[in-house]
């Protein structure tokens, strides 16, 4: 089928990929303490040499930037200095972080510090690695929005490329493991996508997965604990998914919903505000009363995954709905500290990829 050529029918995404640790027992998507050891062996994932020393999350990103290229993402057909990327991180450094400043305190300088593992104390720093391999040479974003980094690269990297500044565009998000002491074991992996223009993809005769369009806002939550704020909220999420909706064009079907939440009310209104204007039945919103930045374990709403303690949860949903089945989807994402992002996925009636590596699929999102 012919593809929109201009930025407001989307992006086309043309390589996917995942690094996820094996499922829990029982099926299920994370560890109460962490995935075991051993889960991600460099030396077969990425190669022999060159990449010891290297952060578990740059290594997870690598293997992920890898798989996406090999499914069909264009970025080698792309001149260099026209290849962005833009970046997903929250709690990926976390833990080298953490040994630093054992390492210095106990050291009484930063002369303890490896030079191997120094440079990252810049959490952009992570993605220079895969610069170098991919020749993305265009731009380099990093976002570290809790919970909606990913989606927010996405956006940002639109922008990007509306504006001229690349013209093939590498998004990825990447997390590992928390110190202990963090309150929970954090997310581990990585997943990565390739978008490029509609009429580029076309021309060459890629196969597109899909094409999407982001957008995100946030929230003060504080706000909502009256009526007035919460209303303001409603209209707020209700009028940027109309724009986003809009932009789709006039035959858009109604998207299928798929959330990412927490157990916050920002996220139960959120829910509310979106099933109302799909014409879904919306669920109860949240009753008034104090607002936690955190929510507590549990909370999260029948239908929903669990948003974690950093990028990936997104990212993992938008992976997983971009290479499932055809279909038009909505990706929804909030949060208790007040970010909210979407991501309308447009069908093109392609069928579902085979998933690389050895991960397995779970809930889709």
């Amino acid at each position: 089928m012919s593809l929109p050529t201009g930025i407001d029918g989307g992006l086309a995404v043309t390589g996917a990929a995942l690094v996820l640790p094996p499922d829990a027992p029982g099926g299920g998507p994370r560890w109460p303490d962490g995935p075991p050891e051993g889960w991600f062996d460099h030396r077969t994932r990425l190669g022999p040499r060159g990449y010891k020393y290297l952060p578990a999350a740059a290594q997870y990103l690598l293997a992920a930037a890898r798989g996406a290229a090999a499914d069909g993402g264009g970025l080698d057909l792309v001149p260099e200095d026209r290849r962005g990327s833009a970046l997903a991180l929250n709690g990926a450094l976390a833990g080298l972080f953490d040994r630093m400043d054992r390492q210095v305190a106990a050291e009484g300088g930063a002369d303890a510090l490896s030079p191997a593992t120094a440079p990252y104390f810049a959490a952009s720093v992570l993605g220079s690695r895969l610069a170098a391999e991919h020749g993305l040479k265009g731009f380099a974003l990093t976002l570290a929005t809790p919970g909606t980094a990913a989606l927010e690269a996405v956006e940002a990297g639109a922008r990007a490329l509306a504006a001229g500044r690349c013209a093939a565009l590498f998004v990825g998000a990447a997390e590992h493991a928390l110190p202990k002491g963090a309150g929970e074991p954090g997310e581990q992996g990585a997943a990565a996508l390739v978008l490029e223009h509609p009429a580029a993809a076309e021309a060459r005769g890629a196969a597109v997965h899909a094409l999407v369009r982001a957008r995100s806002l946030h929230v003060l939550p504080r706000s909502l604990t009256d009526g007035a704020g919460r209303a303001r909220l409603t209209a707020t999420v209700t009028g940027a998914l109309d724009r986003l909706l809009a932009a789709a064009g006039p035959g858009a079907r109604a998207p299928e919903p798929h959330y990412v939440l927490d157990g916050s009310p920002v996220a139960a209104l959120t829910r509310a505000a979106v099933d109302g204007a799909l014409a879904i039945r919306p669920a109860a919103p949240p009753a008034p009363g104090a607002l936690a930045l955190d929510a507590p374990p549990g909370a999260v709403p029948p239908g929903a995954v669990p948003l974690g303690a950093g990028s990936l949860a997104a990212a993992v949903g938008l992976v997983r709905l971009v290479t499932g089945e055809p279909g038009d989807r909505l990706l929804v994402v909030a949060g208790g500290r007040g970010h909210i992002a979407f991501v309308l996925l447009s069908a093109l009636g392609r069928p579902p990829v085979r998933p690389h590596g050895p991960e397995r699929e779970g809930n889709p999102c």
